[in-house]
């Protein structure tokens, strides 16, 4: 796992595992968290999936509303 990947997953523990995503111009994504932009780039986000410590969540019709750490993410 990448330093950048390590720090994320840091990030998301400590505020709390979930986060919203909200799509910019452009096509980018940003991660919300407790009132604050998460500190890591989507291709970030894709490792720690990859990895299956984290997950995106489809909700009402709507693709990846929110990124999510798994089980194994929280404890690991």
């Amino acid at each position: 796992m990448t330093e950048a990947a390590k720090a994320a997953l840091k990030w998301m523990r400590q505020h709390g595992g979930d986060a919203a995503v909200a799509r910019c111009k452009g096509g980018g994504r940003i991660y919300l968290a407790q009132g604050e932009h998460a500190p890591f780039m989507p291709s970030t986000a894709r490792q720690l999936i990859e990895a299956g410590l984290a997950e995106y969540i489809d909700q009402g019709g709507r693709k990846a509303v929110r990124f999510r750490l798994t089980q194994k993410g929280m404890s690991s």
